[in-house]
């Protein structure tokens, strides 16, 4: 379990606002899923999304490490483009 992945799982889950559908996507059981949530949230010090039984809704710090995430991943791809492309 990597911050990468910890960051792509919770990217998945603030676009589909669904942690079970989020990990399903990247094969992941709901449990595997929330226990790295879980981390995420625990290695940055703040909750990343607001629970209900229904629905998740992101924070503050989730809709800033959201985009800083895409950010991320943007870079991740351009750099890999550069390194294929020599």
């Amino acid at each position: 379990m990597s911050y990468l992945d910890n960051l792509r799982l919770f990217i998945r889950v603030y676009e589909l606002r669904n942690l079970s559908t989020a990990g399903h996507d990247l094969r992941l059981t709901p449990a595997v899923a929330s226990a790295r949530l879980k981390a995420l949230e625990a290695h940055l010090g703040v909750r990343l999304f607001n629970r209900t039984t229904r629905k998740l809704t992101p924070t503050e710090q989730g809709a800033a490490l959201y985009e800083g995430a895409l950010k991320v991943f943007e870079a991740l791809t351009e750099a890999e483009s550069a390194v294929a492309a020599i």
